[in-house]
């Protein structure tokens, strides 16, 4: 059975296949991607290997599922509300936009540490990656271009300055989301606040 077609699945195959994502979520989160066996999956699941193979080719394949239902039903879904800053004092739409990444990513760090694992060597995961990525460059663009039109960041380039933005918030929030927090100690709350500084300063210079 092709994955990502639950329609076409019982109730109770529906089950196991949540069994087994959320599983392999627990373990990429972990042990990464490499770390994880097929066996680990389906003994944390309570399946057989026998059962995964009617849900899925391979871990590949459970990964790329994953990854896909958290695009379709996560991030995109995240962006369609967003409200861009009404004012330079408007701490609250950086802070509200930084909690909800940061919140995103760490719900889902399993899913974004086997993708990037992958992405270095495989282009499907390579596009998972970059289409998470659009979506974070696209929206710190949005705000850069609200600044210029309240006077502020005229210097900036709104594409270079995002895409600058969103991989320095993806790699701080890799890292201490993450199991390897570089032996600094930062609470969820010091993150965040962080991010939204650096966020808004570079708009606003203030």
């Amino acid at each position: 059975m092709a994955a990502g077609q639950p329609g076409t699945l019982s109730a109770k195959g529906r089950q196991t296949q949540l069994a087994l994502e959320q599983a392999a979520r627990k373990l990429f989160a972990e042990r990464g991607f490499h770390g994880t066996t097929l066996g680990d999956i389906t003994s944390a699941a309570g399946k057989s290997p026998a059962v995964f193979y009617r849900y899925f080719a391979d871990k590949e394949d459970l990964l790329a599922a994953l990854a896909q239902s958290f695009l379709r039903d996560v991030v995109t879904p995240s962006g369609l509300s967003l409200h861009l800053p009404e004012s330079p004092d408007d701490d609250a739409f950086f802070t509200a936009v930084v909690t909800g990444y940061w919140t995103m990513f760490k719900q889902n760090i399993g899913i974004m540490i086997a993708v990037a694992q992958l992405a270095a060597t495989q282009p499907r995961f390579a596009a998972v990656r970059n289409e998470f990525r659009r979506f974070g460059v696209d929206i710190v663009a949005a705000s850069v271009r609200r600044a210029q039109e309240q006077g502020y960041g005229t210097e900036l380039n709104a594409e270079y300055t995002a895409a600058a933005i969103a991989l320095l918030f993806e790699n701080f929030t890799t890292v201490f989301v993450g199991t390897h927090g570089l032996g600094i100690d930062i609470t969820d709350d010091d993150a965040i606040a962080t991010l939204s500084r650096i966020w808004k300063k570079t708009l606003y210079g203030f």
